[in-house]
């Protein structure tokens, strides 16, 4: 898996049937080089520009050149019945107001077929979107099986907090629903790098030491996407609010957008009764994220290491099992998760060539 905060590949090896989680393997990360970083945010860059229309950008090819490349390393000699690659979203347009949807994700799965001699299942989001479905977020039936496996009763709220955030319900095992809440730390990642003093918020100094501008978050929440119903899918960059901090200091800009993502989950969370809720991803290691989320939220809010989850590669987790449900003609969305009009057999696979 590789997100859109741009961190790093991570690799993760699951035993499943594509129902039940049997056991876990090994696990490795491998982090991108600067320029490699640099190249990859350009063509993200680009793609905002572009936006579907027209030729893609020139720049596409090179960073799916370096996307291959990094996770081919990352996988190294690790070996598995199938792989589950996600590729990197440069572009994501959910379907908004009877518009077709469109998502972007570079990474070529017969190249790494070819090179591992392994099948690879990949382009996971393309049909849901095809279908009318929001293409995200796809690893909600992963964390129905995690809850079942963990032996997790009554009501648990699963939230991932990467580039943006998204929740899962699962109820007594069972999945009820699913959505992206909002933005995750990507918008605080970019304004702690845009003032050169970081590439995050590390154990969440700087939101800690500024103050939050409640009633510039009130003015975020009037943007298009947290009108829509859930379910509903976000691109990082939906949430680009940063020119509106110019006048701030970097500790209260970062105080502000760490407390605009706690409430993003917090909005999506309200007037439901909750035994717990489960952090993951990059965000669950600020502390003022954390912070503000048990502020925000009526529940026992636990980071994943907590129930025995490994937080930093659960979604690598969640496309492996995703690559046997593939591979098994499994749904993979569901209309309580993404809004697709039926559960979605989403994903292809490249076989190695003869």
């Amino acid at each position: 898996m590789s997100g859109t905060s741009l961190d790093g590949v991570d690799v993760a090896v699951i035993e499943t049937d594509g129902i039940d989680i049997f056991g876990f393997g090994p696990t490795a990360e491998a982090s991108l080089s600067l320029e490699d970083k640099a190249i990859l945010q350009s063509a993200t860059q680009d793609a905002l520009k572009w936006r579907f229309s027209g030729a893609p950008p020139n720049s596409f090819a090179r960073a799916e050149t370096i996307i291959d490349r990094v996770h081919l390393a990352a996988i190294g000699k690790m070996s598995a019945d199938i792989i589950g690659y996600h590729g990197q979203t440069i572009l994501h347009h959910p379907p908004v107001n009877g518009q077709a949807g469109q998502t972007l994700q570079l990474g070529r799965g017969q190249v790494l077929a070819d090179a591992l001699g392994l099948p690879v299942a990949y382009g996971f989001r393309t049909a849901d979107v095809t279908a009318g479905g929001q293409g995200a977020p796809l690893a909600p039936i992963y964390h129905e099986a995690l809850c079942r496996y963990s032996s997790l009763g009554g009501r648990v709220a699963v939230v991932n907090i990467g580039g943006v955030s998204n929740v899962s319900m699962v109820e007594n095992g069972a999945l009820k629903w699913a959505t992206d809440c909002g933005p995750g730390n990507g918008p605080l990642d970019s304004w702690v790098a845009k003032h050169d003093v970081g590439e995050f918020d590390l154990n969440g100094r700087l939101s800690f030491a500024g103050s939050v501008n409640h009633m510039l978050i009130d003015q975020w929440f009037n943007a298009d996407f947290f009108k829509r119903n859930v379910p509903r899918s976000a691109d990082r960059y939906d949430f680009d609010v940063l020119n509106d901090l110019k006048n701030y200091t970097v500790e209260s800009g970062a105080a502000t957008l760490a407390s605009f993502c706690a409430q993003s989950i917090a909005r999506d969370l309200k007037g439901t009764a909750l035994d717990m809720v489960v952090i993951c991803g990059g965000g669950r290691k600020n502390p003022a994220i954390m912070a503000m989320l048990d502020i925000h939220i009526d529940a026992n809010v636990v980071p994943a290491e907590i129930v025995g989850w490994d937080g930093d590669m659960l979604e690598a987790q969640a496309f492996a099992y995703l690559s046997v449900r593939t591979l098994k003609g499994l749904p993979i969305s569901f209309p309580e998760t993404t809004g697709a009009p039926t559960p979605m057999m989403g994903g292809r696979i490249a076989y190695p060539s003869p």
